[in-house]
């Protein structure tokens, strides 16, 4: 149900699951994710904390509840839960790429470059990290390794089919050009 945007009927069906079955981690961590949809932050976080309780090696819950607070602005404690997750599953690049989002969130541009990297090391394809990576590249006035990044991830965006990402790196690629223009033409 979750995945038809159907949250409130998830919830009821956790919630369920929950009462049958008060150890099931799983369904700890589906309800967060379902409370997360719903902007219920503090309780998806109250989730994730149980789901790890029951499971401490449960990667997955670990990531989540480093979503759910760096929406809440809570980065600090985002990495250390990305750096959990990925401790457990170090061969998992979506966690990586998340960290590097929240680092450079943080102005931690080089770090996030290093977990970008190892993003894309496990996951050669993956377009979000190639356009993410750029943008910290952007911020560290890399513009020329930024616009090989983008290129890069519009390439991988186009293949997937991808279109929303596609305008985003074509308007990311546009700026850059623009800046680079006003940059020549000022004394």
């Amino acid at each position: 149900k979750r995945r038809l945007g159907q949250y409130e009927g998830a919830i009821a069906d956790y919630d369920e699951a929950i009462r049958l079955k008060p150890d099931y981690a799983t369904a700890y961590n589906s309800r967060g994710y379902a409370k997360d949809d719903l902007g219920q932050y503090e309780g998806a976080i109250a989730d994730y904390d149980e789901a790890i309780r029951l499971k401490p090696d449960y990667a997955t819950a670990y990531a989540n509840r480093g979503f759910t607070k760096r929406r809440l602005g809570q980065y600090e404690g985002a990495i250390a839960d990305y750096d959990e997750a990925i401790r457990i599953n170090p061969n998992y690049a979506t966690d990586y790429n998340s960290r590097g989002f929240t680092k450079r969130r943080l102005g931690q541009y080089e770090g996030a470059i290093a977990d970008y990297d190892e993003a894309i090391r496990l996951k050669p394809d993956f377009a979000i990290a190639y356009n993410d990576r750029g943008k910290a590249k952007v911020s560290l006035g890399c513009t020329e390794e930024a616009k090989a990044d983008f290129q890069k991830a519009l390439e991988l965006a186009e293949q997937a089919g991808n279109k929303i990402l596609q305008v985003e790196i074509e308007q990311q690629i546009q700026e850059l050009d623009n800046a680079e223009t006003a940059a020549k033409s000022s004394p």
